[in-house]
């Protein structure tokens, strides 16, 4: 992607005035440090397709011409967008398990993600958790400013958006996973615990049961890395790597027998559906690559796996004990 980034980055200068320190515009653009800007302007880090996704829609610049896309190959990458409302979240719920769904009927369908926070499809329905992640969407995630936004507790899920969201686990659990985890996975859904507590949207007993469930949620998954099993009915496995190396950036890879495809989000709610062979068959050779960089913790990896959950559940109990000291400490 070496000359597709440099070309995105001498287009995004000739957008700038010359007052614009570059280095800082993209580090704001892509909410990242500055170093981390840095090392992508120079090569040193590689740019992600997610990222470069962002910074064309946000410099208004055309990826068919940046990649230089015919027109037959355009027809094979789609864009999904939806609102920040419960139909646009239902309906990218649906899609999506539409989607998996197509190659669930296929032989040895398996889908790949790496996972920068903890994926959906682990998520129960019908529990505090999964409704707080659809309260952060419709609410943190939209252009609502912070004070019109209603506390936690008077949120309310409705119902035909919990029918949708049962579904959308349930295709899922037609096809085999493997998930690649980084030891910042848990982090975003922890930090967005603490955030919603500090701004007092969430109160101290929502935020603790919060951070019970997303350990019990993570004892199951360690369960499931330790039997490889994520359908047992249906014969279907789960692996779990652990990647210290690669950036994860939330990209969700489909293969079967039959066929391949790539779901690439850009913003919340919004992704590039992408079929074309040849970009397909290189991501599926980059995961494969990734793989062989990473561990797998799953089956007989007993020690390796310890030490990864060990790592998980001491983040949840910090996040707890910083919650019940701020109680303690509240007349300060």
């Amino acid at each position: 992607m070496s000359v597709e980034k440099d070309k995105l980055f001498n287009l995004i200068k000739e957008k700038l005035p010359n007052n614009v320190l570059f280095t800082e515009e993209i580090a704001d653009v892509l909410d990242i440090s500055y170093d981390a800007a840095y090392r992508r302007i120079n090569g040193k880090t590689s740019l992600s397709f997610k990222e470069a996704l962002e910074l064309a829609r946000y410099y208004k610049i055309s990826l068919n011409k940046l990649y230089n896309i015919s027109s037959t190959l355009s027809k094979s990458i789609i864009k999904n967008d939806y609102v920040n409302t419960y139909e646009g979240v239902n309906d990218f719920y649906k899609d999506i398990a539409f989607y998996v769904a197509t190659y669930a009927s296929d032989k040895n369908s398996k889908v790949y993600y790496t996972a920068k926070n903890i994926p959906i499809y682990h998520i129960p329905v019908n529990t505090l958790y999964s409704k707080f992640r659809v309260y952060v969407y419709l609410n943190f995630l939209s252009k609502k400013e912070e004070s019109k936004i209603e506390p936690f507790s008077k949120f309310i899920e409705k119902q035909f958006f919990t029918n949708e969201s049962k579904r959308f686990r349930e295709k899922f659990k037609e096809v085999s996973i493997t998930d690649v985890w980084s030891d910042t996975t848990i982090n975003s859904c922890l930090h967005t615990i603490y955030y919603f507590y500090k701004t007092k949207l969430i109160t101290r007993t929502e935020a603790l049961q919060l951070c019970d469930e997303i350990l019990l949620l993570i004892e199951r998954i360690e369960e499931k890395a330790r039997n490889k099993v994520w359908n047992s009915k249906k014969d279907l496995k789960y692996e779990l790597y652990y990647n210290k190396l690669v950036n994860i950036n939330h990209v969700l890879f489909l293969k079967s027998e039959t066929k391949k495809g790539l779901l690439v989000p850009y913003t919340s709610l919004s992704y590039m559906r992408i079929e074309d062979k040849i970009i397909c068959n290189e991501v599926d050779e980059y995961f494969q690559k990734q793989l062989q960089f990473s561990q797998n913790i799953s089956g007989s990896a007993e020690v390796e796996r310890r030490m990864f959950f060990t790592l998980m559940y001491e983040k949840i109990e910090q996040l707890k004990h910083q919650i019940n000291s701020k109680a303690i400490m509240s007349f300060i």
